[in-house]
């Protein structure tokens, strides 16, 4: 029987083991790291691109969540070296997106940029377009099911 750990927005999550991780996304972004020596992974559901500096920082703003993601499955044993990222999401949900408020692709960009300055190595990508998405990240092989939701269009 299947554990499966439901990711919430503004949630991450550091998985190993039968322990499966499944979110919904639209425009928000997850990003799953996965060591593939150690088994050890995770994944984050972050909502918008930046933290704006009021309130506490949280994982619901990219910028912050990408940090903690990594640093968190580092402290659960992974390897840095080892590393790997797939990012999933950003799709352009609403109707009237354009350039300037497209939220979905400034979380791609954010998700991209942290992890370049994170020296960690992107190997798949499912962004963009204007379908959502649901994940199911298995961190005993680091394979990522995606299923394109066609009926959550705003």
């Amino acid at each position: 029987m299947d554990r499966i750990k439901y990711l919430k927005q503004g949630e991450l999550a550091i998985v190993s083991g039968e322990m499966k991780v499944f979110t919904i996304l639209g425009s928000c972004i997850a990003v799953v790291l996965w060591d593939s020596g150690s088994g050890i992974g995770g994944v984050n559901h972050f909502l918008l691109p930046y933290w704006n500096n009021k309130g506490a920082p949280d994982v619901r703003y990219g910028d912050i969540a990408i940090t903690e993601l990594h640093d968190k499955v580092i402290l659960a044993g992974a390897v840095k070296r080892r590393l790997t990222a797939k990012i999933f999401g950003g799709a352009s949900m609403l109707k009237f997106d354009n350039a300037v408020f497209n939220v979905g692709q400034r979380n791609i960009e954010v998700a991209k940029q942290k992890l370049i300055e994170l020296n960690v190595p992107i190997v798949q990508e499912v962004i963009g377009g204007n379908l959502g998405r649901k994940i199911l990240f298995n961190p005993l092989d680091g394979e990522v099911k995606v299923d394109m939701i066609q009926n959550i269009k705003f």
